[in-house]
C-alpha cells in the first residue's frame, strides 16, 4: 500500500507535501510554519463523575508528531494532557508514567479509599 500524501500551506516554505501517518485523525491547519506541522491521532481520555459538578476528563492522550520539529524530536510520541499541557512521552517515558499512575493508585488512592470507609464504620 503506498502512503497518502497531503498538502500544507506554510507561510515560511510555502506549499508542504509531507506522507500523512495511517493513524493521524485531526485535519491540518494552513498558513502556519512548517515547524508546526502536527499530525495527531484519536484522543484517549479518562473521566470519571465527579458529585455536584458531573463529568470531568483528565489524562487525555493521543499519537502525536511535528515531522519538521526545530527544537525537539521528530519521532511519534504520545502526548498526554497534565494540568491542563501536553507534555510529550517516548515509549520508556510512558511506561514510566504508567507505573507512576499504577503505583499512585495502588498505594495512594485505594488506600485512602480504604480509610474513608473506615471512618464511616
Amino acid at each position: 500500500m503506498s502512503p497518502h500524501f497531503i498538502t500544507v500551506r506554510t507561510v515560511d516554505h510555502g506549499p508542504v507535501d509531507l506522507p500523512e501517518p495511517s493513524w493521524c485523525a485531526k485535519a491540518h491547519r494552513d498558513d502556519i510554519h512548517r515547524s508546526d506541522i502536527h499530525h495527531q491521532g484519536v484522543e484517549h481520555t479518562a473521566s470519571v463523575d465527579v458529585p455536584g459538578t458531573g463529568r470531568v476528563q483528565f489524562l487525555n492522550a493521543f499519537l502525536s508528531q511535528y515531522p519538521f520539529a526545530e527544537h525537539s524530536s521528530r519521532q511519534v510520541t504520545v502526548a498526554v494532557e497534565i494540568e491542563g499541557e501536553h507534555y510529550e512521552f517516548d515509549s520508556d517515558g510512558l511506561g514510566d508514567l504508567a507505573s507512576v499512575i499504577a503505583t499512585h493508585v495502588l498505594c495512594g488512592i485505594l488506600p485512602l479509599q480504604a480509610r474513608l470507609q473506615s471512618l464511616g464504620e
